[in-house]
Parts: structure tokens; sequence; C-alpha cells
């Protein structure tokens, strides 16, 4: 390869080819073979021009450079190897005649070196990258050397950018920008216009001045290599910064600082890189230069303002608009206001029918959170009656069994909830038999089953009592209480209450009226007198008071009075303080002798009893005189016994002995026991009789006086019963129990 001086002179050799190419220098050097005479090779400064030649050519559009080559030996494959700069190339196989390296404005020169198949001969061809760099505004000189000037004709100035133009042609005799002399815009500089250093002037700079400048006979050269590419700088574009700024607490944030260069052309910004700064609340942020900020994201951050600035080279673009962070957290806490009262069982203590709240239910949440309230029941979980968190006040069912508070944040929720203790009191249900009736009659001898059912929270208290009469105490703890009779008596007939108790409510009970059906009777327990003494007469009466038993309630005309002649009775009946307890007060008269004797009381032809009336002084007597004989023995035998033991006591220490002393003793209790037992028949034995006869006639008046009975005319003389608690009988039995 030889180097030509200049590229002024044209180089002719008609004996041969020359292949001319442009160096980095923009000179024209030569390689290739020339054939001269016998068709031998020619060395030139020490190269062997070959027999096969490569003519290059090169074109410069939107920032990329391509290579073109033609070559004598017709070949499908060639070897070619780029150097960028002083970075040197790789060898590559290339099936073209042409290769294309992008971005070329990221160099100043790039060489191309081409060999043939099976050939080591370098073919290489350098390209030029000039680059001038201007701001908006300014004015600007270009200029570059063109391989020659034409002698005849004109040579033209293209610009090359969004469209190829030209922008003025140069003659020998001067310059036209395009039908003008002059122009505003540009001023061509070099002199003389022959010239082939090309220099022209470029006022008042847009960005629509930047792109390639090239030179040449034809729109051909616009871009087929030599020229100048002119690049204008602008600030860049105002950034935008981009990132999802809704961010949970504690995660990363990515900011990035969006901008873009707007110089051109714009194949060379795409290759500018740009540096941004952050900024804090207007406070620039050290060592952040690129365009991603990494945040960790606290609470705290809300009150922070972030932006951020571009700048290519020297040129730094507008502020951003800031931005701010919007830390989303919550609801990590719930709090109920007024906090519910619970008691030792975690639970709010309220009574059916009352009314709780309002509560007002608060969460700390970003963005605020949705609270609802709802209320579990029986039937599960509802909507309570709500505004903005705050639940209504509520009249309380025995079926509420909590109320929930609900802070939602979308993806995040948080519940928080109390329970409720309903307390209740139910009214009692009372069944006999297992039927719920309020009175009932049974047959004696039936069965009598009594069950108590109150239902109630806290767990109530159950008794039963009995109106009337005593009873052992009936109770139980529990919802159940039941009380069981094998054999109903007239006895259990009475006036049963069933109670439910509970503490701070007022006690429920129930009350029924249990009727046994009894046969009249005689009332064993009534303290009947059977034996009446009694003088006789025309007004003479013995007063005769009959306790029965019997339910329903006698007819007195059905009791009769039989006895040892037929005497008209008047008679009445009255009831006790139970219903099944009656007396019957009769009149007998006995007028002389013959009415004294046995009498029997009959009611519907059966007999209830029979008494006996007799003479008041035969009675006393004899009386009297069992009286007397009873004393006596007694007495006699009392004496016996204790003189017994005084003889056993004296012969058993004087067995051995006989002394007169000891047989006066004994004389002397012979005598006074002989001598008591005659003071004893001495007595006045009518006088004892009478005695004990009127005493026993007083008691039996006295016994019927005294009795609590009401008359069936409405007289109450018995005092109003208690109430009596019962006693327990059987073990509680379930009401379904009893139905079977």
């Amino acid at each position: 390869m030889v180097k030509l001086p200049a590229l002024k002179v044209l180089f002719i050799i008609k004996c041969g080819l020359l292949s001319f190419v442009h160096s980095k220098e923009n000179k024209m050097i030569f390689t290739g073979l020339l054939f001269i005479g016998f068709g031998l090779p020619w060395h030139v400064e020490g190269q062997l021009f070959s027999r096969h030649r490569v003519d290059f050519s090169s074109k410069f559009l939107f920032g990329d450079v391509t290579f073109m080559w033609t070559s004598t030996m017709n070949s499908s494959m060639y070897s070619v190897s780029i150097r960028k700069d002083a970075i040197p190339g790789l060898w590559t196989r290339v099936y073209d005649t042409q290769y294309t390296v992008r971005d070329a404005l990221l160099y100043d020169n790039i060489s191309i070196n081409v060999r043939l198949p099976e050939s080591n001969v370098d073919n290489i061809f350098t390209f030029k990258v000039s680059k001038v760099k201007t701001q908006i505004g300014e004015t600007v000189n270009l200029s570059w050397t063109a391989l020659f000037f034409p002698l005849a004709g004109q040579y033209f100035a293209y610009h090359t950018y969004r469209e190829n133009r030209t922008i003025f042609s140069v003659r020998s005799n001067g310059v036209r920008y395009g039908i003008y002399n002059q122009s505003t815009k540009y001023t061509y500089l070099t002199r003389p216009f022959t010239s082939t250093n090309i220099m022209f002037e470029i006022k008042d700079i847009t960005l629509d001045d930047a792109g390639y400048y090239n030179g040449g006979t034809g729109a051909g050269a616009a871009w087929s290599g030599g020229g100048v590419v002119l690049i204008v700088k602008g600030k860049p574009s105002k950034p935008k910064i981009t990132g999802d700024l809704n961010v949970d607490v504690d995660k990363y944030i990515n900011f990035t600082c969006c901008s873009r260069p707007t110089s051109a052309p714009d194949y060379y910004t795409k290759l500018v890189t740009l540096s941004y700064t952050w900024f804090v609340n207007e406070t620039k942020m050290g060592r952040e230069t690129k365009d991603t900020l990494i945040l960790y994201v606290t609470r705290d951050l809300k009150y922070n303002r972030y932006s951020c600035t571009a700048t290519e080279e020297d040129m730094e673009s507008d502020r951003s608009d800031l931005v701010q962070i919007n830390p989303l957290y919550g609801p990590d806490i719930l709090i109920i206001t007024p906090q519910p009262n619970l008691n030792i069982n975690d639970k709010l203590t309220v009574r059916e029918g009352e009314t709780i709240g309002p509560f007002v239910c608060t969460a700390d949440c970003n963005p605020p959170c949705s609270i609802t309230w709802r209320v579990k029941t029986s039937d599960g979980f509802s909507d309570a009656r709500s505004e903005m968190g705050t639940l209504m006040q509520q009249v309380v069912q025995r079926d509420m069994r909590l109320f929930r508070c609900k802070a939602d944040r979308g993806n995040k929720a948080l519940k928080q909830e109390f329970e409720l203790d309903v307390q209740y009191l139910d009214d009692t249900l009372l069944y006999i038999n297992g039927q719920m009736i309020s009175n009932i009659e049974l047959n004696e001898n039936a069965p009598l089953r009594i069950s108590c059912h109150v239902d109630g929270n806290p767990t109530p208290t159950i008794r039963l009592s009995r109106g009337q009469g005593y009873t052992e105490p009936e109770q139980r703890h529990g919802t159940w209480l039941n009380y069981t009779i094998d054999t109903a008596q007239c006895t259990d007939t009475d006036t049963y209450r069933c109670s439910g108790t509970s503490t701070g409510f007022s006690n429920t009970d129930k009350v029924i009226n249990i009727n046994v059906l009894c046969n009249t009777r005689l009332d064993t327990t009534g303290g009947f007198k059977s034996t009446y003494g009694s003088k006789s007469g025309m007004d003479t009466t013995v007063n005769v008071a009959v306790p029965i038993i019997a339910y329903p309630p006698p007819q007195l005309s059905d009791f009769k009075w039989d006895g040892p002649v037929p005497v008209p009775v008047t008679s009445t009946i009255s009831t006790g303080d139970v219903s099944y307890k009656h007396v019957i007060e009769s009149f007998i008269p006995v007028k002389d002798h013959t009415y004294f004797g046995y009498y029997t009381l009959s009611y519907k032809g059966q007999t209830v009893t029979r008494i006996t009336i007799n003479a008041e002084g035969e009675v006393a007597s004899k009386s009297c005189i069992i009286a007397i004989s009873l004393v006596s023995i007694l007495l006699g035998l009392t004496w016996f016994m204790v003189a017994m033991f005084v003889v056993y006591d004296r012969r058993y220490r004087n067995i051995h002995q006989k002394s007169k002393h000891g047989e006066e003793s004994t004389q002397l209790q012979t005598q006074n026991m002989t001598q008591h037992y005659d003071d004893l028949q001495g007595t006045d034995v009518d006088k004892l009789e009478a005695k004990i006869m009127t005493q026993h006639y007083d008691d039996v008046q006295g016994t019927v006086e005294e009795g609590n009975y009401t008359n069936l005319k409405g007289d109450n003389t018995a005092a109003e019963g208690d109430y009596t608690e019962l006693g327990q009988r059987d073990p509680e039995t379930p009401y379904e129990e009893l139905k079977e």
C-alpha cells in the first residue's frame, strides 16, 4: 500500500488499473496490482500488486456505517475484521459484499479489513467519524476535505437527517443558497471557491440543524462518507418519577427517574447515558446517581417528598414533580371503645332485653380500613346495625353469642370480638304425670309425678313446696326438678308451688292443686273419743265429735246414727285446714236410762265408727275401782320386792347367826307392809273414780274445741296455713321420661 502526498492530482495509468480508497486521514491510498509489460507483478513502496483487487465504498446513514466492496474474483465468502478506534476486531466470515457497523458515532475511526478466499492479503478501508457538538441558539462552523473540486460543474453540500436536502452549491465563481446568493442561516467561508477545503457557518442552531453534512457532485455523496455529524445538545426532558407509590411498610419501593435526551440527531441520543440527581424534601441525596432509587418503606416516609433531575454532560433537566410515598399499613390493633367490662370468663354479662352499646371500633390503617360489625347467634353470623365503625345500641336476645368488629384493608383484615353472657330466667313450667295442667284429681294409691322446669342463665334454683302441711324441702340447682309419689294418699292432697330463683331476677313460680279422692273413713289421727259418761234427762245431750277423712267433702244427709233406741240426732259438718279433713259434730239426746249403750255412725250404709254412752255414776264407780285395783297391785308388788331384798340381805349377812334382834326386825318389816296395805284399802274409792271420769270428759271436750276446723256454713275458725317445702322423693327425671 502506497500513500499519495495529496489528492489534488488525478493519477491515471492507461496501461493498468489503480484502486483509490480513503484512509483515516481522508487521503487517497491505493492498493491492487499494476500490470506492466509482460504481466509481471510490480511492487509499489514494498507492496506487491496482486492480480486481484478490491474496490471499497462506504455509506453513512442514520448513525450506521455500511462498508461495500467489489472484487475481480468472483467469490461468495470473505474474511472480514473490523477495527474500532484502537480496539482490534476478530475475523468473521461474511457471505456478502457489504458489512454494517452499528452506532458509528461511538467511535472516531472505523476500519474494515477484507481478505479474499485463500489469500492473506489485507484490503483495508477506513471511515473517519467526524463529530461536532453545539447547543441550541449558538453558531457553529463545519468543515471537511473534498476528494476533489470538479473542474467543470458545481459542488453540492448536503444535510441528511430526517430528509436529504441541499443547503448550498459552489461554483468556481461563487455560491448559491438555493435560488439566493445570500442566506441568514448558512454562510460559505472557503476561498477560493474551488478549494477542496469545504467550510461554512450555521447560525441560530436548532435541533433540526442536527444531522450528517457531506458534499459531492451528486446526491449519492450525501452519505458516502467523509462529512461531519452535527450534534445539537439540549437539556434532557423534565423527568417523571414512576413506581408504585402505594407500598406496604417493611417492604422496598423502587422509584425510576424517567427522562430522555433531547439532543439531536436521535441516533446520537440513543447512545447518550444520562446521570441523575435525587432530592428528598428539597435536599440532595448523596451517592444517588442512577435512574432508580430504592427505599425501605416505613410509616414515617409518608411525610417525605421526592424529586429528581437528569443530566447529559453539562446539561441538567428541569426538576421533576414531587412525589410522596403512601405507606400501606394496618390493621395491626383494633380498639373497642368503651372497653367491654368482661367477667372472669372473658364475657360481657348482660340481661336479656337490655341494651348494650354504642361501641366504637377503630384501627390505625392507611388507607383507612373498612370497619364492619357482625353478630353471631344460634343461626350463625349476620350483619349488626352499625354506622362508620360504630355499633349502634343493640337489644340483647338470649341467642346472641358474640359481637365481632372487622377492619378490612383489602389484602389484610383483622378481627376483634367480645362474647356475651346473656342472663335470663324463664317462667316456670309445671307438669303432673306428664301433663301441663292447673288442677288434677287422683284416685288413692295412684302414682303421682310432679316435674318442674325452669330455663335460665345462670342455672336457676328450683324449689317445690306445699301450700299447707309439712314436708322436707325439695330443692335442686338445675333446669329440672322431679318429685315422685309412688302411691298417692289423701294426705298428699294440697296446693303445690314450683318456684324458680336466680340472682338478680324476680322469682317465677307456678301453682297446681292436687286432690286425691278418698273414701269416707274415720281419721285415726284426730284424737277421737269413743266412750262417754252422761246423766239422763229431758234436756240432756251428749256432744260427740267424729273426725273423718273424705274427698270430695261428704254430704251431711248421708250420715246416720243408730243407737239403743231411735233418737233424733242433730249434726253439723265442718272442714279442717285441709280439704280432705272434716269433723262431724253430733248432739245425741239422753232422756232416760234406755238411751245408754252403743251408737254407730254410718255413711251411706257403711260403718264409720262406734261410741258408747254410759250412765255417769256407773261409769265413775267402775273406773274408780279399776284405778284403785291397779294402784294397789303395783304398790303391793313394790313393797313385796323391797321386803324380799331386805330379808335376803340380812340373811346373807347373818347366815350363821340367829339373834333376837334379827327376828324382831323381820317382824317389824312385815307389820309395816301389812299396815300399808290396809291403809290403801281404806281409800275413798268412790271419790277417786268420780274425779278420774270428770277429768277424762273435760279432756275430750277440750280436744274438740281446740281443733282448727271450718264448718260448712262458712264460719272460719282455722288459722291459715303457711306454704311448706317438700322433701325430696327421687332424683331428677327429665320431662321426656315422665311422658313415657
